[in-house]
């Protein structure tokens, strides 16, 4: 007879954290958040950066269970470049310690002639630094800073895309 409060508890708790989980947005795996409007959205991209851009919103895409289809809508990236600039330097070697990496571009969403998203600009800063001790590391610290770069810039396009109320609703 005391086995049922215990298990009256357990399935509340379960029951609770179920309710707080899918309030908080969370899904499963499998479970898709891309409309079905948007279902197979393709990228394009044109810029230095477009290529690697593209590559992180298809693979963020791709983890959601999105697959390329040629009567979606596109997303369009353009003139994508990663700027460079010093922001830090070390007064007693005069060598360059912190450096801060800037993603822009301009992304908007068509299928066909028509817009569902006017072009918008995106602009993304990343800041990374090194040990003077070792400066060989700075050009792999960079590469892993700009593929930090690149994946968040795709996340930030797709909520932007999968938040936009018209696009969600359908308008």
């Amino acid at each position: 007879m005391q086995r049922l409060p215990w298990a009256w508890a357990l399935r509340l708790a379960v029951t609770l954290l179920g309710m707080s989980l899918s309030a908080c947005g969370f899904h499963l795996p499998t479970g898709s958040t891309i409309p079905p409007r948007l279902q197979g959205l393709q990228v394009l991209a044109s810029g230095p950066a477009g290529g690697s851009l593209a590559t992180a919103v298809e693979r963020e895409l791709a983890l959601d269970g999105n697959r390329s289809s040629p009567t979606a809508p596109v997303l369009d990236i353009r003139n994508a470049y990663v700027s460079q600039r010093i922001i830090s330097i070390s007064p007693s070697t005069g060598v360059a310690l912190e450096f801060l990496n800037t993603l822009h571009a301009e992304i908007s969403l068509r299928q066909g002639d028509r817009v569902l998203l006017p072009p918008e600009p995106l602009l993304l800063e990343h800041s990374f630094s090194y040990s003077s001790s070792n400066p060989l590391a700075t050009n792999v610290q960079q590469e892993e800073d700009q593929r930090l770069l690149f994946r968040e810039a795709a996340r930030d396009i797709l909520r932007r895309i999968l938040y936009d109320k018209g696009l969600r609703d359908g308008h």
